[in-house]
C-alpha cells in the first residue's frame, strides 16, 4: 500500500477523504464520498486488476484518458501502488490504456485497454465494449481488497509522464506533494476543480497533510450553499 494511503488509514479510516460533485450536480444531485478505507479498497482492487490482468509494475506505463472525476485519482493511485507510471491522455505509447471513451478504446488497439464507466453505481460500461477491451465496472469488484506490490519501484522509476515528455520519479513525486501541501494546515479540507494533471499539487498535496479533498469539474457550477456546507479550509482552482 502507498505510504500516503497508510497514513490516512492510520489517522482515521472512516473520515471522508475524497468527495466528488458532478459538473451537473445542480440538476443531477450526483455526489459521492469515499472514506479512507473505501478509497484504499478501490485503489487496492484496481491495482490488483492491473497487476493480475496486465502485469503492470515498475517500468510499465498506464495511459489514463479520464476527465476530472473521482475514478481518476483512484486509477492514478492504483498505478502508483504497482510502481508503474501514469501518462495522461490517450496519445503516445503505453502498456495499458484506461478510457471512458468508446471511440478512443475502439481506435487504439496498440495497448491493453480498460473501459471505465463514469456513471454512478455502474455495474458495466453501459455501451458496447470494443473487442479485446476489459470492462472495469463488470470485473473490478472481484479483485482483492488489499494490495501488496509484486515489486517496489526503484528511486529512478518514473511515476508520472508530463505533457512535455519529462518524468517525475516516485520519490520525487511524493516529495513534491509534501512540499506543495506545506501551504495548508494539517487536516486541510481542500475544495478544488484541478484536473488530473494537477494531482500532485492538488489531491496528493492535501492527502500528504492528512487532509481531504472535495473535487468537482467546475467550482463555478457548484451551488454556493453546497460550497458552504463542505466547510473547506483551502481552495485550489484550475
Amino acid at each position: 500500500m502507498l505510504p500516503l494511503l497508510r497514513r490516512l488509514l492510520d489517522d482515521d479510516p472512516t473520515a471522508p477523504r475524497l468527495t466528488w460533485y458532478a459538473g451537473d450536480y445542480a440538476s443531477s444531485g450526483e455526489r459521492i464520498e469515499l472514506s479512507a478505507r473505501v478509497l484504499a479498497t478501490w485503489v487496492a482492487k484496481t491495482a490488483n486488476l492491473l497487476e493480475e490482468e496486465f502485469e503492470v509494475g515498475p517500468g510499465s506505463v498506464v495511459a489514463i484518458d479520464l476527465p476530472t472525476h473521482w475514478r481518476t485519482p483512484v486509477f492514478q493511485l492504483a498505478v502508483w501502488s504497482t510502481g508503474a507510471a501514469v501518462r495522461l491522455g490517450a496519445s503516445g505509447a503505453a502498456d495499458v490504456l484506461v478510457s471512458s471513451s468508446p471511440q478512443t478504446l475502439a481506435r487504439d488497439a496498440s495497448a491493453e485497454r480498460i473501459a471505465v464507466s463514469l456513471a454512478p453505481l455502474a455495474v458495466n460500461f453501459g455501451a458496447q465494449v470494443p473487442a479485446g477491451v476489459l470492462d472495469y465496472a463488470r470485473v473490478v469488484t472481484g479483485y482483492g481488497d488489499t494490495h501488496l506490490p509484486l515489486q517496489a519501484p526503484g528511486p529512478e522509476d518514473p511515476a508520472i509522464e508530463l505533457a512535455d515528455g519529462s518524468t517525475i520519479a516516485h520519490p520525487a513525486m511524493a516529495a513534491a506533494a509534501a512540499a506543495a501541501g506545506e501551504q495548508w494546515p494539517v487536516g486541510v479540507r481542500l475544495l478544488t476543480d484541478v484536473g488530473p494533471g494537477d494531482v500532485v499539487r492538488g489531491p496528493l498535496a492535501a492527502w500528504a497533510r492528512t487532509g481531504s479533498v472535495v473535487l468537482t469539474p467546475s467550482l463555478a457550477a457548484l451551488p454556493e450553499k453546497v460550497v458552504a456546507s463542505e466547510r473547506a479550509t483551502a481552495t485550489l482552482t484550475a
